[in-house]
């Protein structure tokens, strides 16, 4: 971004910001109330799937839940989760983020908007999770619990709120809603059947329009994937223009002005143009500081293994934050621990901070995007761990590296109930019927390395070093095949975390460490076992099939 652009973002921020004031009042202890980001634990809630807290709001609009297809609505909302704060955080997270919040489009063809990602109106409350009320309730309590709540928010698109009345008949045919991708608007009437509406700088609500929209059809690939309309039908916004930027800032501006919410995750990065997201970011941070809201965490999606995909974001002041650390989940947690590639593949998405550029974004959260990516080890978009493979020891070694990385782990709702979905909506499902148990060997394990990292500083702010990685992929049956070991140092103290990713035979190597020799270590995994650090500064390590240490002093 120019400075004369940062200095006009910063200008429009501020009177925004003065003119919100006139709007609703902000919640009570409306702020900031985050020191540092590192210090958090994010668990992912698809609201709809966690609990059903008020059964009244189940049905609008004639549709109700389907229970057992979860291509459909199941019922849960903001009431259920906030009977339930007491779960999460007995789990050891300290941060929710929850699914968006807006009205959506009811259903489309073979699936519900049970998910939210389909707004209808992004000026209102979706009212199968609650009001606004209610939603404030959730955000309260959580706050006063010490907890924070990240909002899952959508830029590029609406959904499927009108057909392509490309034969003008007046009716929607089924080759009408989601033509293929052309290079220019097409011409056809709209045949509306939602119409969205956004905040402008007054906080007034408006209407969108068809000009609103690119109305190009259906990309999946090259400029189709920014311009074109996301696949179901989901309708493009022009991003690019100057009404629309405003608007979804100031929206979403209001969105956090009236509820008190401490971050968003930005769905669908790569489908809005580069240059969108450091106006949007500059303008939003501005407009929050001025009515006392810092540290407000902005990161995006980028569904891909580069590390030069995720920086892209992340470069330029006013961009975002962070990123969901798809690199780590994809080559290392997919590739290494589930597929059985060797552990050296996977090196440079755990010593990829060169990759970002060394700064803070300005208003932002007082951290670079490296130290502040989003690790995981399953998500609504994957296939769950237990469902990928079907082995406890290969998910407790996914989940020890999403929870003991540099970075802000996140836990994906479920998956301390060792729940099997595949996809899709099969990795969506109701948390209800698991009764909520706090005994499954995968929450023991969450709640374990949860605990190490609230006792070890090494944990959540220390740096990473890679201390070795074996060739040798999953199938060798070379010595250290499967091997994997890094060191996570914060002034004095360390924590050295190995793993033996092969499925089938123990790995032994001599691995070097930061640890003074003669220092003795004991593991914190449960194994009991201590290494002593011989002359060299190094350690002997043997584990068995998808074992693991944690060593410390």
């Amino acid at each position: 971004m120019s400075p004369a652009a940062s200095l006009r973002a910063r200008l429009l921020g501020l009177v925004a910001g003065l003119v919100a004031c006139d709007g609703d009042p902000a919640p009570p202890g409306y702020g900031t109330h985050v020191d540092d980001w590192r210090d958090e634990v994010i668990y992912q809630v698809v609201v709809d799937r966690f609990a059903n807290g008020d059964p009244t709001n189940d049905e609008q609009n004639g549709i109700g839940p389907v229970p057992g297809d979860l291509a459909r609505h199941q019922g849960g909302d903001w009431a259920g989760l906030r009977e339930r704060l007491d779960y999460v955080q007995a789990l050891g997270a300290t941060t929710l983020w929850i699914s968006p919040v807006v009205e959506n489009v009811d259903r489309a063809g073979a699936e519900d908007g049970y998910h939210g990602y389909w707004a209808s109106d992004f000026t209102q409350p979706n009212p199968r999770f609650g009001s606004l009320e209610e939603l404030q309730a959730l955000v309260g309590d959580a706050h006063a619990r010490g907890m924070k709540v990240i909002v899952d928010v959508v830029v590029n698109h609406a959904g499927r709120v009108f057909d392509y009345d490309l034969d003008g008949d007046g009716v929607a045919d089924p080759n009408e809603a989601e033509p293929l991708y052309q290079p220019v608007a097409y011409e056809a009437p709209l045949l509306w059947t939602h119409r969205p509406s956004l905040f402008d700088d007054r906080g007034v609500s408006f209407r969108l329009e068809a000009s609103d929209f690119r109305r190009r059809g259906v990309g999946v690939s090259g400029e189709g994937r920014i311009y074109g309309d996301f696949p179901t039908g989901l309708r493009d916004l022009r991003t690019d223009d100057e009404r629309i930027l405003a608007a979804l800032v100031s929206t979403y501006a209001w969105w956090v002005e009236r509820t008190d919410v401490d971050g968003f995750r930005l769905d669908a990065v790569p489908h809005v143009e580069e240059s969108f997201w450091p106006e949007f970011g500059a303008r939003l941070r501005a407009r929050l500081a001025a009515s006392g809201k810092h540290r407000f965490f902005l990161f995006g999606e980028t569904f891909d293994g580069s590390l030069a995909a995720q920086a892209r974001t992340t470069d330029d002041a006013g961009d975002l934050d962070s990123f969901l650390d798809f690199p780590l989940k994809l080559r290392l947690v997919d590739g290494v621990i589930l597929d059985g590639n060797a552990a050296a593949s996977a090196r440079e998405v755990l010593e990829g901070r060169s990759a970002f550029r060394p700064f803070e974004q300005p208003g932002g959260i007082g951290l670079d995007p490296w130290s502040a990516r989003v690790t995981f080890a399953d998500n609504h978009d994957t296939w769950r761990l237990r469902g990928d493979l079907d082995s406890f020891p290969a998910a407790r070694l996914a989940l020890l590296v999403a929870l003991t990385v540099d970075g802000i782990p996140c836990v994906y709702y479920g998956t301390e109930q060792e729940l099997r979905g595949q996809g899709g909506g099969g990795s969506r499902e109701p948390l209800w019927e698991t009764g909520y148990r706090r005994d499954t060997p995968t929450w023991q394990w969450i709640t374990h390395l949860l605990a190490l990292r609230r006792e070890l500083a090494a944990l959540s702010d220390g740096d990473l070093t890679v201390r070795f990685a074996s060739e040798e992929d999953g199938f060798s049956d070379a010595p250290d095949a499967g091997l994997l070991a890094y060191e996570r140092r914060d002034g004095e103290g360390r924590a050295l975390v190995v793993l033996n990713a092969h499925a089938l035979k123990r790995s032994q190597a001599t691995v070097p460490t930061g640890f003074t020799r003669g220092t003795s270590l004991r593991d914190r995994l449960g194994g009991g076992g201590t290494l002593r650090v011989d002359e060299s500064g190094a350690v002997d390590v043997d584990l068995g099939p998808r074992e693991a240490l944690l060593l410390t002093e």
